[in-house]
Parts: structure tokens; C-alpha cells; sequence
């Protein structure tokens, strides 16, 4: 099941169903994610975070993101205009923590709520406007903000701002099933191998052949869900040089080897 409802300031999604969405940018919204139960993948900043349930994730606006539902998991998204929030919150600076904890049972409570004023509603503008405020409300009540904000805030300026290593991370995606070169991604970059290697982990948290294992990882997880394909088989085809190194790569990534994550996936 998935659930979209659209208002003027914002958007509210409840997604239970295998969901994938490819890496894209809100121009005005925060995005804040939260399972409600089960677990997804979310990439913020060209970072994957696994977020279960409690476990909130705030995606400023202008930043490349992408979403991951698999089965028999939910998931809240609540997508919200950046300017009625900052008036919302004038009162305090408007600088949250991108990981948050909020109580996936509330949650779920005030979003049947807000999704049936809506729904009743929704021809009345101040119906609709109630709502958004209470919604609001609640996202300043939950939401916690410290001074860990600036250097995460400094961060996405970051890899927002560099526009040449915005096009590396394009290339990889693109191409992290194939062999890629470092010198074709420094060159890209425009920077020296050394120099690259140090600013693409000062940028992202890990090394670029850690990102493209990454990756593989999350399109294997995928592939596992949804095709019949045998481990041996997915693994050749995400460019993995053997299946052991594949199953080194999924169990340290993951937490239990591909066939028991399949396995799961299939209860």
C-alpha cells in the first residue's frame, strides 16, 4: 500500500510496499523519513543510511537523496516547504539533526489523524491550513537541533556546492557495476589521485572503491528482492571479482549473507 496526499506547503506519504525511488533533489522541501516498522535504505549526501524503526532521518532542501522500502516494512515521509517551517520555528534557530528519534507509534497515530481531516477536508482551505499547522506542530516538538548542525550543515554545502565531484558521484553511479579507474575519477574531479581520495572522504565518510561497494551492495539487496537470479549470478553481473568477495562485502555490509537476506525478504 501507498499513500500520497498533497497539500500546499506539503506532502505526507505512507509507503508499505516495495518502494525504490532513484536519487533526485527537492528544491524546497525537508524531507523527514521515518519507519514505523521493519527498516529502509536511505542515501542523503550521497551516504547510505539503514534507519529502523524510531530511527528518523532529516534531508535538507537542494540535496541529492534517494529512498529504499523493502518488503514488510512501513514508512512515513513527510515532505515540507522549508519556508512555512522556517516561520513555524522562528522562535529557535531552524538547524536540526539529520538522524533523529522519534516514537514510531505517535507518528503513526497523528498521521491517520492528519490524513483524515484531509481527507474530509480538502475542499476547504482552512481544513487543509489546520492541518498543515498541526503537522508543523508536531515536527517542532520532535525534531531536535544541536550545534552538530553547523559541520553536518557545512557538509551538504559542501557536496552540493562542488560541482565536479557531484558529476564523480553521477559517473559512479552510472558505471559502479563496471571497473572503475581512480585516475578517470580524479580527472573528473579535476584534482590529483591524492588529492581526490582525500577530498571525496572528507566529503562522504569513506573511500571511493567503499561508495561503488556500497553501491553494489544496495542494487544486490534489490536484485535479491525481486529477481531469481542466483547469488553467483548477481554478483558477476554487479562486477564483484569472485562470489566469496561478494559474500565478504554483503555480510559486513548487510549483517547476514545474501541468502538469508533473501530468505527474509521472502517470509
Amino acid at each position: 500500500m501507498k499513500m500520497k496526499i498533497d497539500t500546499p506547503q506539503m506532502t505526507l506519504w505512507k509507503i508499505e510496499e516495495l518502494h525504490n525511488t532513484p536519487p533526485h533533489i527537492h528544491e524546497q522541501e525537508f524531507q523527514i523519513t521515518v519507519p514505523i516498522y521493519g527498516s529502509c535504505l536511505f542515501v542523503g549526501q550521497h551516504r547510505a543510511y539503514e534507519l529502523a524503526s524510531s530511527e528518523g532521518f532529516v534531508q535538507y532542501p537542494e540535496v541529492p537523496h534517494e529512498l529504499h522500502v523493502s518488503e514488510g516494512s512501513g514508512v512515513i515521509v513527510l515532505q515540507v516547504n522549508r519556508g512555512s517551517f522556517a516561520e513555524f520555528t522562528k522562535q529557535r534557530p531552524l538547524e536540526l539533526d539529520m538522524r533523529q528519534q522519534i516514537d514510531p507509534a505517535e507518528l503513526n497515530v497523528q498521521f491517520r489523524k492528519w490524513v483524515t481531516a484531509l481527507l474530509l477536508g480538502q475542499t476547504e482551505p482552512l481544513a487543509v491550513q489546520e492541518t498543515e499547522t498541526q503537522v508543523l506542530y508536531f515536527l517542532s516538538r520532535v525534531l531536535k537541533g544541536n550545534q552538530t548542525n553547523k559541520r553536518d550543515a557545512a557538509l551538504a554545502s559542501a557536496a552540493v556546492a562542488d560541482r565536479y565531484m557531484t558529476q564523480v558521484l553521477d559517473y559512479m553511479h552510472e558505471h559502479f557495476t563496471d571497473k572503475i579507474n581512480i585516475d578517470t575519477l580524479a580527472a573528473i574531479a579535476l584534482q590529483s589521485r591524492y588529492h581526490f581520495i582525500r577530498s571525496f572522504k572528507s566529503i562522504l565518510g569513506m573511500t571511493p572503491y567503499q561508495y561503488m561497494l556500497a553501491l553494489r551492495v544496495e542494487e544486490a539487496k534489490s536484485r535479491l528482492g525481486r529477481s531469481e537470479a542466483t547469488v553467483t549470478e548477481i554478483s558477476f553481473r554487479l562486477g564483484f571479482s569472485s562470489t566469496s568477495q561478494f559474500y565478504r562485502v554483503f555480510a559486513k555490509t548487510v549483517g547476514v549473507t545474501p541468502e538469508q537476506y533473501r530468505s527474509g525478504l521472502r517470509r
